[in-house]
């Protein structure tokens, strides 16, 4: 995770996650969901794999749940500003929105419309009670590390929850400037989440692909084969992006893996190259052939100065955490210039080519 040292001191991070009292991985999420600007979508995302998925499925459903989800990421009402169809790759987004609206019709409606919104999309009401709940708890932590200031009447009693949780939704707030573009969303999952990643043979290195390939069931098929590094995975059959025969991106996260006959992963969410460079591990540039080996089996084609560039901005990343440290009070990092070209490079990167 980056946690430690090689001599097993704290890193940075690993001295803010030592305060955070959350699985390490959903630490590492929050963390940099408040420095890169996407702080409400992450608190949701957060809460939800901390807790369980608010989807239910009567039996015989299976497909129409299936159905509500897709609906829920089509349905751009409130969507996301960089909605392209690559947005919809992605379970934790799901998450994300099912919770944004509903927090929306909570808010606006009453109890009783938001019970009708679950209704429709086979969302669990008391979940969705429960993650609210989670938001603010993991909002207060931020906020007694330092990393973001509650408002003044910081009272959470009764109605308060419905205020406080509102003002962590708050997009004119500096912590929730990027909130609604899933591209800078996916790269902090990705940042979180990592090493808990897959990669199709498109990002996986020479070397390391051709003894996968063995260890794998070679029979030709449908869809692009996923590997972990040790083997073929596979996409759980809950996910959204179980049935699509092309990804926008050969690298996909995940919270966890399920072995049955198979090896699956749960939600995951389709990841750009960027985000592997910027939030993944130790970087392996060879200058001859343009390629760029990431922990020693993820590749990525890219000209040598890139792949120093990410080297750079990650160095400077650690001493921006170092610096949050020593005086936390001053760490309106949304502005911070690096940050700043860090979330520039993923905006691109997600622009569709000419």
């Amino acid at each position: 995770v980056g946690a430690i040292e090689g001599d097993e001191e704290l890193t940075p991070l690993g001295h803010h996650l030592a305060k955070l009292p959350v699985d390490v991985l959903i630490g590492k999420m929050m963390l940099f969901g408040g420095i890169f600007g996407c702080l409400s979508p992450i608190l949701s995302i957060s809460a939800f794999l901390s807790y369980k998925s608010p989807f239910i499925y009567p039996k015989d459903e299976k497909q129409n749940v299936e159905r509500a989800k897709l609906a829920l990421l089509t349905d751009k009402l409130e969507g996301l500003s960089d909605s392209n169809d690559s947005s919809t790759q992605s379970d934790h987004l799901v998450l994300m929105v099912a919770y944004k609206k509903w927090q929306k019709i909570l808010l606006k409606r009453g109890t009783k419309a938001a019970q009708q919104f679950c209704s429709k999309y086979f969302l669990s009401s008391s979940v969705m009670y429960m993650i609210r709940d989670m938001r603010i708890q993991f909002g207060t932590l931020l906020a007694d590390i330092g990393l973001i200031n509650l408002p003044n009447k910081n009272q959470t009693g009764g109605k308060k929850k419905d205020d406080l949780d509102s003002w962590f939704s708050d997009e004119s707030q500096m912590f929730n400037m990027y909130a609604n573009h899933s591209s800078i969303v996916k790269a902090i999952l990705c940042a979180g989440l990592y090493p808990n990643v897959a990669a199709t043979e498109q990002g996986v290195a020479g070397a390391a692909l051709s003894n996968l390939r063995k260890s794998s069931n070679s029979a030709a098929k449908a869809h692009p084969v996923w590997y972990d590094g040790r083997r073929e995975v596979h996409i759980h059959p809950s996910s959204i992006n179980s049935q699509l025969k092309s990804f926008e991106h050969p690298f996909l996260v995940f919270l966890e893996k399920v072995e049955t006959n198979k090896v699956f992963l749960r939600d995951t969410t389709i990841v750009s190259p960027f985000s592997i460079l910027l939030f993944g591990g130790s970087i392996n540039v060879q200058h001859q052939t343009g390629q760029v080996t990431i922990d020693g089996w993820l590749k990525v084609t890219a000209p040598a100065q890139i792949a120093v560039l990410f080297k750079e901005l990650r160095l400077t990343l650690h001493s921006i955490l170092r610096q949050m440290i020593r005086n936390p009070q001053n760490s309106t990092i949304a502005n911070n210039e690096v940050v700043k070209s860090m979330i520039q490079l993923l905006l691109e990167e997600d622009k569709p080519q000419k």
